[in-house]
């Protein structure tokens, strides 16, 4: 019995903990734009209606000169609402930039949306290789799934690639950029019972095969 409880126990505790899961940043290589988390899960026993959590995003360059950077987010409004953003002046510290936004939910790229743009001045760029934050983004849950159902959307930089989301260097030329989203979901209580379930069955697997084999 002790060995049974000890997987659902640990189950329980990843699920309640899946919010702030891969506190670390990704390793992505240069160039790259990500946001992390890469994946928020979200769950009856973490969250609720109105329950908040904040997302940044990264970026890693390679041997260039850095210029300027504009981020174009898509979100999905009927789950979620973007409800503050700001700068975190890391990737530019030390360099005085020029800043526009972020501006949530634009008429330019609607709502569901955030729009954010960061340059140098004048001569002045960033030498890479270079990691660092760009920006941070809170978000507000909006709607919980039915009983039954599961709640998935993106967090995207990757549609508006390459018109909203881009990297210049200091001649003004747009940088190749691989992009990754980050993936939210938000799952009701059947779906952790089930999930439950699943990992007691296969821990129980796991100690039959093994008292097969000291047989």
């Amino acid at each position: 019995m002790r060995r049974t409880l000890i997987p659902v126990l640990l189950a329980i505790f990843l699920l309640s903990m899946a919010p702030y899961a891969a506190a670390e940043p990704s390793n992505h290589p240069a160039n790259s734009m990500w946001i992390e988390p890469p994946s928020i899960v979200l769950t009856p026993q973490n969250a609720s209606l109105g329950y908040k959590f904040n997302v940044t995003i990264w970026l890693n360059i390679s041997n260039i000169q850095f210029y300027s950077y504009s981020i174009g987010l898509k979100y999905n409004r009927t789950q979620l609402k973007a409800t503050r953003a700001g700068f975190t002046q890391n990737f530019t510290a030390g360099h005085d930039t020029a800043t526009a936004g972020p501006i949530i939910d634009t008429s330019y790229l609607g709502n569901g949306s955030v729009l954010a743009t960061e340059s140098c001045k004048g001569e002045d760029y960033i030498q890479g290789p270079k990691v660092g934050t760009l920006i941070w983004i809170e978000f507000q849950v909006i709607a919980i799934p039915p009983q039954g159902q599961t709640l998935t959307s993106q967090i995207d930089i990757t549609t508006c690639y390459p018109e909203d989301t881009w990297i210049m260097d200091y001649d003004l030329n747009k940088i190749n950029l691989n992009g990754f989203n980050a993936e939210y979901t938000f799952i009701p209580e059947f779906s952790i019972v089930f999930i439950l379930v699943m990992m007691l069955l296969i821990s129980m697997m796991a100690m039959l095969k093994a008292g097969k084999g000291k047989k």
